[in-house]
């Protein structure tokens, strides 16, 4: 009898946690499968683990991205995270940026994101999206685009909230 208990309750905390929202955190200790790193590696300084993105050999982009995120019931997506990054000139699809893409329901894909302005010390940064009404599910990356050879992007206490 005590077990069913445990398991009801269980599913009552897990329940609440779906209708509450959703957090997504990489564990920087132990990378999971499903993040795609490209041209970037966790490092680790200071006894703090985080991610380095840094100019591939091949290609123009380095980046750390998740698997595409089902949007059924969200209504925003709150992104944050510390960064540093060297790179002086950024923007949507150039320089040190968060894509977050929107998959819509016609297939068409509504871009955003945000720009990570050039930061020599740790700078924490958190944007809200709201989520467009026919928006089915959610792409995410990290990237360093467009730069030069010795330009870097660095990141910790990456996480992804999503709001029922």
């Amino acid at each position: 009898m005590k077990m069913k208990s445990l398991i009801g309750v269980s599913l009552i905390m897990m329940a609440g946690t779906i209708i509450a929202g959703e957090k997504i955190v990489p564990d920087l200790n132990n990378l999971a499968p499903e993040w795609k790193l490209t041209s970037a590696k966790v490092i680790e300084e200071n006894g703090e683990k985080y991610l380095k993105l840094q100019k591939p050999d091949k290609g123009n982009t380095a980046s750390m991205s998740y698997p595409d995120i089902s949007l059924q019931g969200v209504k925003r997506v709150i992104i944050s995270l510390k960064y540093r990054s060297d790179v002086y000139t950024t923007a949507l699809h150039g320089g040190s940026w968060y894509l977050v893409g929107f998959k819509l329901a016609d297939g068409k894909v509504k871009y955003d994101g945000i720009v990570l302005s050039k930061a020599t010390e740790w700078k924490v940064i958190t944007k809200t999206f709201d989520v467009p009404e026919n928006a089915e599910s959610l792409m995410l990356a990290l990237r360093l685009q467009d730069s030069s050879a010795n330009n870097f992007l660095d990141a910790r206490d990456i996480a992804i909230e999503l709001e029922r």
